[in-house]
């Protein structure tokens, strides 16, 4: 058995103002974020499965063409294998996300991309919309 502490972990930087530190196993990883006021996470897809649970803070996110969601605390979101998203942060947030399979364009020294971004969209422009 293996024991760490989040607080001795790397931070990974995919994005500005989003800071994740993240444990993997073989089949598995898990990731604890901490993002910032606007911090935007860019539209991507990429094999592994998401499940995404907000601690605290409030995330605006959209997945394919489904609507675009304020997360609050203690929602959890769900994202399938190959679909896109994205998430814009509306204040400082705490979240924790599980991924599976691992993915290992997250560690340094892995060349293989492993994430596929896409065209970026104005998540405020299109909740508007689904409003009006």
């Amino acid at each position: 058995m293996t024991v760490t502490n989040w607080n001795s972990l790397p931070t990974k930087i995919p994005f500005p103002g989003v800071e994740p530190r993240i444990v993997s196993g073989e089949h598995v990883m898990i990731s604890y974020i901490h993002a910032k006021k606007g911090g935007v996470t860019r539209r991507h897809h990429h094999e592994a499965e998401q499940i995404f649970c907000l601690i605290s803070g409030s995330v605006r996110v959209q997945s394919a063409e489904g609507p675009v969601t304020v997360l609050k605390p203690g929602d959890v979101w769900y994202v399938p294998s190959h679909v896109e998203h994205q998430a814009d942060y509306l204040e400082d947030t705490v979240a924790f996300e599980a991924c599976s399979p691992i993915r290992k364009d997250n560690f340094a020294g892995y060349l293989h991309q492993d994430t596929h971004f896409t065209k970026q969209r104005n998540l405020a422009t299109l909740m508007k919309k689904q409003k009006g």
